[in-house]
């Protein structure tokens, strides 16, 4: 039997979901209000908005994290001119910024579904529709 997660992670999950419900819905009642307008200007306006978001949190994300080469890097791998301590330094910092970091994944996955579904409905469910 699996441990049961902690309540941090519950948490998380939780955001996850509600932040996903809000980002999905927010873009559907935007884009509703612009086919309303007959203009596709409003439509071209919120799906570049919600590009220009996804884009920025996800270069932020990977920029913070140095676009993680510091991830699975082992003390072994690091130069031997290194001290212990340089080392230690070197994996811990690379840890606790992919930890201080995690909230931006509370709005890059829920932007992410946003497109995710957009693209399915526009070039998938459409077509077969008409």
């Amino acid at each position: 039997m699996s441990p049961s997660p902690s309540p941090r992670k519950r948490t998380r999950v939780v955001l996850l979901i509600l932040n996903t419900l809000l980002s999905f819905t927010l873009y559907r009642v935007l884009l509703y209000y612009a086919e309303q307008t007959d203009e596709t200007f409003w439509s071209f306006v919120v799906m570049v908005t919600y590009l220009i978001l996804l884009l920025a949190f996800t270069v932020a994300f990977l920029a913070y994290n140095r676009f993680f080469y510091r991830h699975g890097i082992t003390c072994e791998q690091l130069p031997p001119e290194w001290s212990a301590e340089r080392k230690c330094a070197f994996i811990e910092d690379g840890k606790r910024r992919l930890d201080r970091s995690r909230w931006m994944l509370l709005i890059i996955f829920p932007l992410v579904f946003t497109f995710f579904f957009d693209t399915v409905e526009l070039f998938i469910i459409d077509p077969f529709l008409r």
